[in-house]
């Protein structure tokens, strides 16, 4: 008798179980969320490779010409530069107020605008772009899976995120929505703010004065750290080193967090900040946009990162080396007196290498006499020298 209702019980708990991930609910206690199951799962992009801070994907139809995006839900809607634009085959309009489309492998076209405002021929930020934004992000629950490099797009009619989980690597988080953008709380050496969650952001956090403030920061023991650009032209910062940093009920530990005194351009809703991706790239992240909630699985690299340089590194080193493509680090600032003084490299230096080149090899490889190519300046001005070419440096 004892082994039969043992039996049952097990049947009995397999079927619920089943049924409970078939539906996307929270599963049994102690156990992890379920998984989508394979019939709400639109569309699966990988990320395009080369771009460390970013999640770009390839939005184009098989055989057709790449459509590469950047996935920012920061961004309300979907909006490119005329160049990126342009390169897709788009005749673009500057008198044209209503948006363009183009077809995409998930199966729907994606509306998009073309940002004439300033220039019909090219950005401010220098760099040329295409952002995917909340106005086609938001119809879907999406999973951003930042350990295994891929994006997927599920049906929150098919699928949806439970309200808790009991996985102690696992968290629901609710959020709010301003429009079709997502707003999470964070906690910084224990006070909480309020931040917009963008995926376009390559740092850990960007402050408003204003909230930095709140959170009771004295700014003026901070270091500056110059001018850094944006859609809508360059922004002042200055380098907060935070004691510990919350998000999603998960403590990250010690990270280094910007600070905009006057704020961000009211970019990040109403305080004007933001968390990107040294926070996000540590999770698995599935947003139920319709339920606002998000699922967080913590399974990645638990190392703290500015822009995706190992902090312990960046600190050495005595520079703040920013990814801007393959191979390509745009010098952001220099510490007098550190390794990247020494040997002769400069604020707003381009490092320019083979695809694969990261921070570690530029070190390598000067410490080592091979050099590395760097441009100085920019356009036809740019010089062009190598550092650190000759006799390696002495033990």
């Amino acid at each position: 008798m004892g082994a039969n209702v043992g039996r049952m019980m097990a049947a009995g708990l397999a079927w619920i179980s089943l049924t409970l991930a078939a539906h996307g609910e929270t599963q049994l206690p102690g156990a992890g969320a379920p998984g989508p199951p394979p019939e709400a799962v639109v569309g699966e992009l990988p990320f395009v490779p080369g771009f460390p801070t970013r999640i770009m994907v390839d939005l184009a139809p098989e055989g057709q010409r790449p459509f590469v995006m950047m996935l920012d839900t920061g961004a309300s809607t979907s909006v490119m530069t005329p160049p990126m634009a342009r390169s897709l085959g788009v005749s673009v309009r500057a008198a044209k107020d209503s948006p363009y489309r183009k077809a995409t492998r998930l199966g729907r076209d994606l509306q998009f605008y073309v940002d004439v405002r300033t220039s019909d021929s090219g950005s401010k930020t220098g760099f040329e772009y295409g952002l995917l934004g909340g106005e086609f992000l938001d119809d879907y629950v999406l999973e951003l899976d930042y350990p295994g490099e891929r994006v997927r797009f599920l049906d929150p009619g098919r699928y949806r995120v439970p309200e808790s989980t009991a996985a102690a690597d696992e968290a629901v988080l609710p959020f709010k929505r301003s429009g079709t953008r997502i707003v999470v709380d964070i906690a910084v050496d224990g006070k909480e703010g309020r931040v917009l969650l963008d995926t376009g952001a390559p740092d850990s956090a960007i402050l408003s004065g204003k909230l930095a403030r709140r959170l009771g920061i004295d700014l003026t023991t901070l270091e500056d750290f110059g001018e850094v650009g944006t859609v809508l032209g360059p922004m002042r910062v200055l380098l907060l080193e935070t004691g510990s940093f919350r998000f999603g009920g998960f403590e990250l530990g010690a990270h280094p967090v910007l600070v905009a005194p006057r704020g961000w351009y009211n970019q990040g809703t109403s305080s004007d900040s933001v968390i990107g991706y040294d926070v996000l790239r540590q999770f698995v992240l599935r947003i139920d946009y319709k339920r606002k909630r998000i699922w967080l699985k913590r399974t990645g690299d638990p190392r703290v990162t500015f822009q995706g340089t190992d902090w312990a590194l960046v600190q050495e080193l005595g520079a703040f080396f920013t990814p801007i493509g393959p191979g390509r680090f745009w010098i952001w600032r220099v510490r007098g007196g550190g390794w990247a003084d020494g040997h002769g490299f400069r604020e707003s230096d381009v490092v320019v290498g083979p695809p694969t080149l990261e921070v570690e090899e530029i070190r390598f490889r000067v410490d080592k006499g091979h050099g590395v190519d760097v441009a100085r300046g920019r356009g036809e001005e740019a010089l062009w020298v190598q550092i650190g070419a000759g006799a390696p440096a002495s033990p």
